[in-house]
């Protein structure tokens, strides 16, 4: 006796219990795979950045710690959100200049920070994403 072929896709097919929990594995696996390989490398290079403006602080907002030695608290409150203020603006401001570098094809600036091959440089529209990417996630930290 043959077996029905029909019958049985059929039969599989209106089996829905296993399905919705397939597609919670899926969904599931994208989320990770997503959070490993963009979110993570996102939220790191926001850190790299977060820090490297930490090191290099603009001059106003050296002055501005200086003088809250001298302020009350209600004074002190308000020159720390000036200085957080003018920190995520700093840090901006860098990421838009290695934006730039990409923009105005000063690929030798580019190239020298990584080190890599003209070949291996990223397109100019990806830069601009990453730029746009690195503005988001900073925006979540400051």
């Amino acid at each position: 006796m043959s077996e029905n072929t029909v019958y049985t896709l059929a039969k599989t097919l209106q089996k829905t219990d296993g399905l919705e929990k397939d597609f919670a594995q899926m969904l599931s696996a994208l989320r990770d795979t997503v959070e490993k390989e963009y979110l993570l490398k996102i939220r790191s290079a926001a850190n790299a950045e977060t820090a490297f403006a930490k090191e290099h602080p603009p001059k106003e907002v050296t002055l501005l710690r200086a003088l809250s030695a001298f302020m009350d608290e209600g004074g002190r409150a308000q020159l720390d959100r000036m200085t957080k203020g003018l920190m995520f603006l700093h840090t901006l401001q860098h990421v838009q200049r290695g934006v730039a570098d990409f923009s105005e094809g000063n690929l030798l600036a580019a190239r020298s920070a990584e080190g890599g091959a003209p070949e291996d440089l990223p397109s100019a529209q990806s830069a601009k994403m990453a730029g746009l990417l690195l503005t988001l996630a900073l925006a979540e930290q400051f």
